[in-house]
């Protein structure tokens, strides 16, 4: 089927009518009870099984994506996916990511039974065998019998490799094992894909992290590289030709919201000078927080304004910081960042508690 994706010619197999694997026990009974399976949920990990078991179109190693809506439990497809490949022999992983504060998150919901988000069953088993999910810092001395997960900024797997310390993971935890790597918020890793746009920034993170992840992937023909994200940009050529046999299962916002998932998003659009639009956007956002305590509902008001530029922004915030409206607000936590894509913003948050 020559021009299709492999999510394509794998929707195709399905049409065909191809057996296509159920869910497996395994997966089922060790995911928390609380989260039941969704449709699509089940239909991304039936075409991951189907794949990984189809030796026509696996290739090794083992690189694929699942481009999801934000929202859509792509942590929870990946978990389910670590328990069918701990299955499968595996039992050391790599989670990394770009963000400290998505690490935390992550480590909460695969280690902490007692978080709400939890993904897990209380009780882990395969056959007779119950297993643990344990956090380590190394795979040398980990106990194989376990799920041993690192868990790293994609900065900071890069530092730790290239500059090695005491009970840290080195290039050698990979010449003997088989590694699973798996990558949250994916879109981060393809700065080398994205040629024709770099800067000298850019050129240097891909001599560093990117090679990096590189070489731990293509240490031994069995890894496994496993990519998340729900913003990959398909109309940049090179990206879209990177994916084009590695896309396993696409889920995007638009049928995310078909599907009746996703909650009704609606844009408001002014032709106002910037200050104007924030003070707009400040009293619709203090108005909405008036409607919600009538109605004896605490929240706590976010309001995120974004620049192209560092200097934008500031002068945003001068101005703001000057107006009687914004100072009536009930405004008390600031955070200002500026992005790699080079859009700057600043958050406003209420000291009022949740």
């Amino acid at each position: 089927m020559p021009g299709q994706t492999l999510e394509q010619k794998i929707s195709a197999a399905k049409e065909l009518g191809l057996p296509f694997p159920e869910v497996p026990h395994i997966i089922k009974n060790n995911l928390n009870p609380l989260f039941q399976l969704r449709p699509y949920q089940i239909e991304a990990f039936s075409h991951f099984i189907f794949y990984m078991n189809n030796p026509q179109i696996k290739q090794n190693p083992t690189q694929l994506l699942f481009h999801m809506a934000t929202g859509s439990g792509k942590t929870l497809i990946m978990a389910g996916a670590i328990l069918y490949l701990y299955e499968q022999g595996y039992r050391n992983f790599i989670f990394f990511v770009n963000s400290t504060n998505i690490i935390n998150k992550t480590r909460d919901n695969f280690l902490n039974s007692l978080s709400i988000k939890y993904l897990f069953s209380e009780n882990i088993t395969f056959g007779d065998k119950q297993i643990k999910i344990k956090e380590v810092d190394n795979f040398q001395i980990a106990n194989q019998e376990d799920i041993n997960i690192i868990f790293s900024t994609i900065q900071g797997l890069h530092s730790r490799l290239n500059t090695p310390r005491e009970n840290s993971i080195t290039y050698d935890d990979f010449t003997d094992k088989k590694i699973v790597l798996l990558s949250d918020e994916a879109h981060h890793i393809n700065v080398e894909t994205k040629k024709g746009e770099l800067n000298i920034e850019e050129k240097e993170e891909i001599i560093s992290w990117e090679g990096t992840v590189n070489h731990i992937f293509r240490s031994n023909p069995d890894n496994i590289l496993l990519e998340f994200t729900a913003t990959v940009d398909f109309s940049n050529q090179d990206i879209a030709n990177k994916y084009f046999d590695k896309l396993i299962f696409d889920y995007p916002l638009k049928q995310f919201r078909i599907d009746g998932y996703s909650k009704e998003v609606k844009v408001l659009e002014a032709d106002l000078q910037p200050i104007n639009r924030a003070l707009q956007g400040i009293i619709l956002n203090q108005y909405r927080r008036k409607i919600f305590e009538k109605y004896k509902k605490r929240i706590k008001p976010v309001i995120l304004f974004k620049s192209k530029t560092i200097a934008e922004s500031e002068k945003l915030f001068e101005e703001l910081s000057t107006t009687t409206i914004f100072r009536l607000s009930t405004y008390q936590s600031i955070y200002f960042s500026c992005g790699k894509d080079r859009l700057c913003n600043f958050s406003f948050v209420s000291n009022r508690p949740t």
